[in-house]
């Protein structure tokens, strides 16, 4: 299903829904990550981290943030997806699936072949990955994360 901004306000009834490209505000980043169930981070690294970001999605229901996601990285071998949240009352409604829409046109327009394209996703939103076109690892492979507790 390919949803473009005026198919999805109509689907959800509000015309009111728009999509954009630039960093929120990073009080809106950390208030969506709260209402979102992802936990909150420090606003000035929030600031430093948004406009730091390769490319952005951005939600907005007037002017309240309700879905994001953006793509991190070097802009030539390396990128992450990072961040896809959906307010909880916009969800089951194609948010997610819009964000990931966009991120793969960013991907089909700026990566490589042999780029590395990657994520860490939380169950069950991996589903929402596979469909587009992230894989589980192969046994050979392992994910990791560094502690960086002091």
């Amino acid at each position: 299903m390919d949803l473009k901004q005026g198919e999805l306000a109509k689907h959800i009834g509000k015309t009111s829904i728009r999509m954009e490209h630039e960093p929120p505000l990073p009080e809106q980043y950390v208030q969506l990550r709260l209402r979102s169930g992802m936990g909150t981070k420090d606003l000035e690294r929030s600031r430093i981290a948004l406009a730091h970001s390769v490319f952005v999605v951005a939600i907005y229901d007037e002017d309240m943030l309700v879905g994001f996601g953006r793509v991190v990285g070097d802009q030539g071998i390396t990128f992450v997806v990072s961040d896809i949240m959906v307010h909880p009352e916009y969800r089951r409604l194609g948010f997610a699936e819009w964000i990931m829409q966009e991120i793969d046109g960013f991907f089909a327009e700026y990566a490589y072949d042999d780029s590395f394209i990657l994520l860490i996703a939380n169950k069950p939103a991996d589903l929402l990955y596979t469909k587009h076109r992230f894989e589980y690892l192969s046994p050979d492979r392992c994910g990791m994360l560094r502690n960086q507790k002091k």
